[in-house]
């Protein structure tokens, strides 16, 4: 396949393409925390309505969903969410704070404690629930252990008030890039971390920064937020730099940095997470680590590891789109393997007529096998769908024009593929 950095820079990240049900929740999950985060409270629930139909059997919907309602002060619906989620998980510690919250509003301060409890044991590093177990113990009375948690809630409290301090920073420099200032959201959050240093915001630096093509400055900061992640409360932060680090590499070509960067995250996901939507990052931060490191082996002519990392997501995921697209890929790079190549390009059409990728990679294998028609329709097909995306369909049509004979065309569709895309 000619050019492959696309998919994999733009339909692996889940920023905008989703498969499947779960994969559609996840996103959802993940957009509304963020959008919670920022106080926008209405529009995460907007989110999580929109795949509300699709949420049966996520505890990570469930666990967002009750710390939406909490904030609504809809207590009785917090409650029920957050049983369905310990219900479906009952390893999901943020499910069992906000339902005991929701059991200290209601004055049921023994199941409130016991609550509070069970989410310091699955996720000792978060302060709130310390503070609001000892808020509970102090109404019944306890005052020795009640002041034992805040002492111990004091002494996480300065990594928490860092996080809300960058959250602020976040959400400014968030509303700056839906804009499409771009440039005003890096400048704004360059000029915020030369005094406020977090791995959270170099994080963010260098993902705008790889969003709008500058490799070498967007590694610089992932650099510096894998460093200061070491240290961060928040242990994902670190994780996920190296993660986008991995990217930023793959798109230079460099393939070995982008392998020991898209290993070193595989490991880390194996960790178990506690929170609902850091189990959902790490979920999918896992699938993009390892759908990068197939094709980086692919690229590399090591198509037994690409296959056996392709096949890895498509067990966990098996209606991951860009997970067929891939072994398509890895099919056409093993040669004499395309009518397989054929099928698993077929199969991610059928869920993504659109995808420039998979019409391309099918229309590339037609051609090898000189099923020369079905290889002409593919390429003026993604032609079609858009015409100034469409270098690699001009370049390919071209080609089978050539042997064709038909050097006219042949051409015209160089010309065009230049026109879309000068070099």
């Amino acid at each position: 396949m000619k050019n492959k950095v696309a998919l994999i820079c733009t339909a692996l990240l889940f920023s905008s393409q989703a498969a499947f049900a779960d994969r559609i929740v996840d996103k959802a999950v993940i957009e509304a925390y963020k959008l919670r985060k920022e106080k926008k409270v209405a529009n995460a629930m907007l989110i999580l309505k929109s795949v509300e139909k699709q949420s049966a059997g996520n505890a990570g919907f469930f666990a967002e969903r009750a710390a939406e309602y909490v904030d609504l002060d809809q207590y009785d619906l917090a409650m029920k969410d957050a049983n369905e989620a310990i219900r479906l998980d009952p390893k999901i510690s943020d499910a069992y704070d906000r339902r005991a919250f929701c059991y200290a509003m209601a004055n049921e301060l023994d199941k409130a404690v016991a609550d509070y409890t069970t989410a310091i044991k699955l996720n000792p590093k978060s302060p709130m629930p310390y503070h609001n177990r000892a808020i509970a113990l102090r109404k019944q009375g306890k005052f020795k252990e009640a002041n034992k948690d805040m002492e111990h809630y004091i002494t996480l409290r300065p990594g928490r008030q860092q996080k809300l301090l960058t959250d602020t920073i976040d959400t400014k420099a968030n509303d700056l890039e839906r804009e499409g200032n771009i440039k005003g959201a890096i400048d704004y959050l360059n000029a915020q971390v030369a005094s406020t240093p977090s791995a959270a915001l170099h994080l963010h630096i260098g993902s705008l920064l790889q969003k709008s093509g500058d490799q070498k400055k967007a590694l610089e900061h992932f650099n510096q937020a894998i460093k200061l992640g070491k240290t961060d409360t928040d242990q994902t932060l670190g994780r996920r730099a190296e993660l986008k680090r991995a990217i930023s590499y793959y798109k230079q070509k460099n393939f070995s940095a982008a392998i020991k960067d898209a290993g070193s995250v595989i490991e880390q996901c194996k960790s178990a997470e506690a929170v609902s939507s850091t189990k959902t990052i790490a979920k999918n931060d896992r699938a993009v680590a390892l759908l990068l490191r197939a094709d980086c082996y692919r690229q590399t002519k090591k198509l037994t590891q690409a296959m056996a990392d392709a096949n890895l997501v498509i067990a966990g995921s098996p209606d991951l789109n860009v997970a067929y697209e891939t072994r398509g890929a890895i099919y056409q790079a093993m040669g004499k393997q395309y009518p397989k190549a054929i099928a698993e390009f077929s199969r991610a059409l059928k869920a993504n007529p659109d995808s420039e990728p998979s019409r391309i990679g099918r229309a590339q294998s037609y051609e090898a096998i000189k099923q020369y028609d079905k290889a002409m329709i593919d390429y003026t097909a993604a032609i079609n769908r858009d015409p100034n995306a469409a270098r690699e369909a001009y370049k390919g049509r071209a080609h089978l024009y050539r042997l064709l004979k038909d050097e006219k065309h042949a051409e015209a569709d160089l010309a065009k593929a230049r026109e879309a895309l000068p070099d």
